[in-house]
Parts: structure tokens; C-alpha cells; sequence
């Protein structure tokens, strides 16, 4: 293949491209580059040109994800359903914190778990929940607070005792 800019000839080459795009870079590793021996211009097949607009364009679309997302953010950013979101937060494996009737999630630490950080939080066990939603339901008759209330305190304070402890 003859080089367009000087007439030299122009060789086949392996080898990684930077493409910069809007103060991003991204590196497409081991493409066919066409390489003039003389003045070093660079030419790629359409394919590949097409193939490396299509990512970049790919990712500069990717939305921006608020610093505290909720679980259809959460959902779309690791692209499975929002059963699946609920499902990792009640297993423990996907750190979340609730507001009022909301998870909220962090995009930091969700981005954490991504990248294959540990999540160390204790599981929310279905019986906490339960028993968090029934305490928060009941109201207080006039003796105040119920034995089973009581009873559901105390194992919390002893289960958190025991955790500081050991």
C-alpha cells in the first residue's frame, strides 16, 4: 500500500492505539495499523475506525450517576434488574442504607464492590427487618413500652454488645 502523504510504502503493523476524545483516552490494544516505513503516517482499516468510534461514542453516553443513587440507578449502573439490587442489599453483598421506605446507595462504595472490594457489613437479615418494621409500626399503649418490644431491645443491644466485644 502506497502512503498517501509521501508515496512510501506502507506496512501492516500490530499496535496499540490512543484515541483522546473530550479530555478522555482510551487504548485499543493490538489493532492493524497500516505504517508508512518513511514518514510513519498511520492509516486503519474502515472496520477498525468504525469499531473505535462506536466505543468512544459508547462511552462518552454513559450517564452520570449521582454521588447517592437510588435502586433503579443502582440497577442500570450494574445492568440487572431491581429484584437483583434487593436481593444483594438483603444478602449483604451490595452496601446500602435506608431512608425512610428508600434504599440509598453510595457510588462510591457500589463502584468499590465492582472493582472487587470486599463489602464487610453485616448482613440484613430478614428477622431484623422484621422485627425493625414491626417495632416502628406499634405504637406504645399507656403502660409504655410492650414485653415483646422489650424483648426484641434487648437481643439488638446484645447482639451490638457482643459485636463491639468480639
Amino acid at each position: 500500500m502506497e502512503c498517501y502523504i509521501c508515496g512510501g510504502e506502507m506496512k501492516k503493523n500490530k499496535k496499540d492505539v490512543d484515541a483522546t476524545w473530550k479530555g478522555r483516552t482510551i487504548t485499543f490494544r493490538g489493532m492493524n495499523a497500516w505504517v508508512c516505513s518513511s514518514c510513519g503516517e498511520e492509516a486503519y482499516e474502515p472496520d477498525d475506525v468504525r469499531l473505535m468510534q462506536g466505543l468512544i461514542r459508547g462511552t462518552l453516553n454513559q450517564p452520570e450517576y449521582p454521588e447517592i443513587m437510588n435502586v433503579s440507578e443502582v440497577a442500570e449502573l450494574l445492568r440487572v434488574s431491581n429484584q437483583t439490587v434487593y436481593n444483594l442489599v438483603k444478602s449483604g453483598r451490595l452496601p446500602a442504607t435506608k431512608v425512610g421506605r428508600e434504599w440509598r446507595f453510595s457510588r462510591e462504595k457500589i463502584l468499590q464492590v465492582l472493582g472487587g472490594e470486599a463489602f464487610k457489613e453485616e448482613a440484613i437479615t430478614e428477622e431484623k427487618q422484621d422485627s425493625g418494621v414491626k417495632m416502628a409500626a406499634r405504637k406504645a399503649d399507656d403502660n409504655g413500652i410492650s414485653e415483646r418490644d422489650l424483648q426484641v431491645i434487648q437481643r439488638h443491644l446484645a447482639e451490638m454488645g457482643g459485636q463491639q466485644g468480639g
